[in-house]
């Protein structure tokens, strides 16, 4: 029994190496033909990688790169911005994020942040959802030494010390969870969104006979609050609200 549950073990082990050599080849694959400028064929392989279920930060910003050259903004930002989700920190994705977003016709202003609040996204920013869960147990891990030296002090000065270390450490971790838990939401909603249309009016109910409130073109980034039958409830950055048919943006 042992060893049927061991060859099978590594008959999995074996079939997921054999899966990654095959995604890692295509990649390479992909590489070559975008080098050669042949960006068409270059993405076909870099969406089929997506397709077989792999998904990473490189992988969306090659794809990115390869409709920025096809100069398809839309389909640039949109992977751009899918690979800034999976690494929010990432100098290139959001240096030709930024130079993408300079090419398309919307320019908004987005409303000043308050700081506390960019503060606290800016911290959370610099781990993954894995990262911040796995720095959540380091911190469980050592509050549980704190608290057996806490227990088995001999002096009242290292009692005390500990004390507030725990205190401390308490605070620190539940920050580390909150932040875990907050990431993997975020990775996991799929509220974001980007107009694929050359161009869209936005209403204020969702119906085609609503009032026009303003027109949104192709690239511009919108934010889903709700949705109606085949409407979206969508913001956009200045804060301005309304609706727009779903078929006009690609979610992610």
């Amino acid at each position: 029994m042992k060893k049927t549950l061991f060859i099978l073990v590594l008959m999995v082990l074996a079939a997921g190496l054999k899966a990654q050599t095959i995604q890692d080849q295509q990649f390479e694959k992909a590489n070559f033909y975008y080098n050669e400028a042949r960006y068409d064929t270059a993405v076909v392989i870099y969406e089929g990688i997506l397709h077989d279920g792999y998904v990473s930060a490189p992988l969306l910003y090659n794809i990115g790169n390869a409709y920025f050259k096809m100069r398809d903004y839309p389909m640039a930002i949109l992977n751009y911005e899918k690979a800034l989700k999976i690494e929010p920190n990432n100098e290139d994705i959001k240096q030709n994020l930024a130079i993408a977003n300079a090419l398309i016709t919307d320019k908004i202003e987005p409303v000043p942040e308050f700081f506390l609040r960019k503060a606290w996204r800016n911290v959370g920013n610099k781990l993954t959802a894995d990262g911040w869960a796995i720095a959540s147990l380091v911190l469980i891990a050592l509050l549980l030494i704190v608290l057996f030296l806490y227990l088995t002090a001999r002096t009242k000065g290292l009692k005390k010390g500990m004390f507030f270390t725990g205190i401390l450490l308490v605070l620190i971790a539940l920050c580390s969870i909150i932040f875990a838990s907050q990431k993997h939401k975020y990775m996991n909603e799929h509220n974001d969104a980007i107009v694929m249309m050359p161009t869209i009016t936005v209403k204020s109910s969702p119906t085609s006979s609503g009032t026009d409130l303003f027109v949104l073109h192709e690239g511009t980034k919108v934010r889903i609050l709700d949705i109606a039958d085949s409407w979206n409830k969508i913001k956009i950055a200045d804060g301005s609200v309304g609706w727009l048919p779903s078929s006009c943006v690609t979610r992610y």
